[in-house]
């Protein structure tokens, strides 16, 4: 009987220098480092990532859609749905989506809107899908290959 040997991929567990900002806009302003972090597990070529952002020192949000910065380049093409912006004034959330191209690791923010024949993915920007202020944070999810 041959025996068969096993090796089960590597597993590391980290955290990684996050950009992000706008994309055809002035970019946001920050009264000191930006409250980006997020933390990955790699397993092989398997990466899950969750990225927080608080905008307490935000002076200014920018103009134009948010994108944020993956630990990693995506292999293929991916949209992500686990994302939630929390508007704290009125306790509401609205979905946060990301979008990333093959060979890239820049995550495009988006929101759902609501449109006559149903709901489709529009820029997620510093006044949609609502007026963001200093008290709100969101935060995105996701597993994709490397």
């Amino acid at each position: 009987m041959t025996s068969i040997s096993i090796t089960p991929p590597t597993t590391i567990e980290d955290t990684w220098q996050i950009e992000g900002g706008t994309i055809g806009g002035t970019q946001p302003t920050f009264n000191g480092s930006p409250l980006f972090s997020g933390t990955y597990i790699k397993v092989g070529n398997l990466v899950h990532f969750e990225i927080q952002v608080d905008m307490d020192n935000i002076t200014s949000f920018g103009t134009g859609q948010y994108y944020m910065t993956l630990p990693f380049p995506a292999r293929v093409g991916y949209n992500f749905k686990d994302g939630c912006l929390h508007h704290a004034s009125e306790n509401r959330t609205f979905h946060v989506s990301g979008h990333v191209y093959a060979g890239s690791n820049q995550l495009t923010l988006w929101s759902a809107d609501k449109v006559s024949s149903g709901v489709e993915d529009a820029p997620f920007t510093a006044t949609f899908p609502h007026a963001i202020t200093t008290a709100d944070n969101f935060h995105i999810a996701g597993t994709y290959i490397i």
